[in-house]
């Protein structure tokens, strides 16, 4: 597989960087611009609709790999592994999140909204037998199996909470872009030595399902981020934002959660250690300021950075190194 591993990353970041302008294209003739306001730090009209190339990559990429590959194929075809059942649940739920998106970045829906239709999209993954179905103690001796009900709840709260918290970040040209790539390799790596320590055939096939698409994620964000880096020609809006956050909540659910020790919870919480600390404090600081939780601010982290007088690329840069050295962390702690 390490093939495909290898030849999906490149084919979707190849896919990323051509479809790209062509998404540019779309969003200008549809007039689907970031126009600039208090909040936001850019200047000028920028075209959004940029997750919508990602998306495509992403799924073009996975189609292709099925096409041609035997061993990708072959492994979908375990039936009774359900691989192929959750790649579809992915698919379909990924769809329905980009389509959310789409819509907003065009139209702008209200916060409750896009709540309700994140939710809807978690729920079919879970339906399509992706979600946390216990907890083992650090000791590992005792393993608490959730009932259906608990498991819904809580797998539906992990992915939209993965989705806000990359949603929020998403302040800064190539943040959440940069962020999300580093997450997505770094939880190959992580897969990586799973696979390696797994003697249970079904749980490794299943793995070997998130190694792809982390790497199809890695490669179709990293083929946008070249239009997406400061100054950026096209921003993902929340097209991109919530179908990147949907994803890597997805499959680290598939990857580190299905069956997890109270220890390794930390591993998928590292990942997207920098977003979800930013969310925490944002949520903090609206409760404390007596507003909406879901009301836009400029009290984020990159936006008290660039008070202090850092630039944009400094700024990324620094939290594209933070998030690095929490994805070192990660992979360390999954070693041990």
């Amino acid at each position: 597989m390490l093939t495909s591993y290898i030849v999906v990353f490149f084919l979707s970041g190849l896919i990323s960087l051509v479809v790209t302008p062509g998404v540019l294209f779309l969003a200008r003739k549809f007039g689907v611009t970031d126009r600039p306001s208090e909040r936001k730090v850019h200047h000028r009209l920028v075209p959004s609709w940029g997750g919508l190339a990602i998306y495509v990559a992403f799924t073009a990429s996975i189609a292709l790999i099925f096409l041609f590959n035997d061993a990708f194929r072959l492994l979908l075809r375990s039936h009774h592994l359900m691989v192929e059942k959750y790649l579809a649940g992915i698919f379909l739920g990924a769809t329905i999140i980009t389509i959310l998106g789409l819509i907003d970045d065009k139209k702008g829906l209200k916060p409750t909204t896009k709540l309700l239709g994140q939710v809807i999209a978690a729920m079919f993954v879970v339906w399509y037998g992706i979600r946390i179905v216990g907890i083992k103690n650090p000791s590992g001796k005792t393993y608490l199996e959730f009932s259906l009900c608990v498991s819904f709840f809580l797998t539906v709260i992990w992915i939209v909470s993965f989705i806000n918290s990359i949603n929020l970040i998403d302040g800064l040209d190539g943040l959440a872009a940069g962020i999300v790539v580093i997450a997505s390799a770094t939880l190959f790596i992580i897969t990586l030595f799973q696979i390696d320590r797994q003697s249970n055939v079904a749980i490794s096939k299943r793995l070997e399902i998130v190694a792809i698409v982390a790497m199809a994620l890695a490669g179709s964000t990293s083929g946008f981020l070249l239009y997406n880096f400061h100054p950026a020609k096209i921003f993902m809006g929340d097209t991109g934002s919530m179908f990147l956050g949907f994803i890597l909540g997805t499959i680290t659910v598939m990857g580190t959660l299905k069956t997890v020790a109270v220890i390794a919870l930390l591993i998928p919480i590292m990942l997207i250690g920098l977003p979800l600390f930013d969310t925490f404090l944002t949520i903090l600081r609206r409760l404390k300021a007596k507003r909406p939780v879901l009301q836009a601010d400029r009290g984020h982290l990159h936006h008290r950075l660039l008070s202090y007088g850092w630039g944009q690329r400094r700024t990324v840069l620094l939290m594209y190194g933070i998030s690095a050295v929490l994805g070192l962390g990660a992979i360390l702690l999954s070693i041990l």
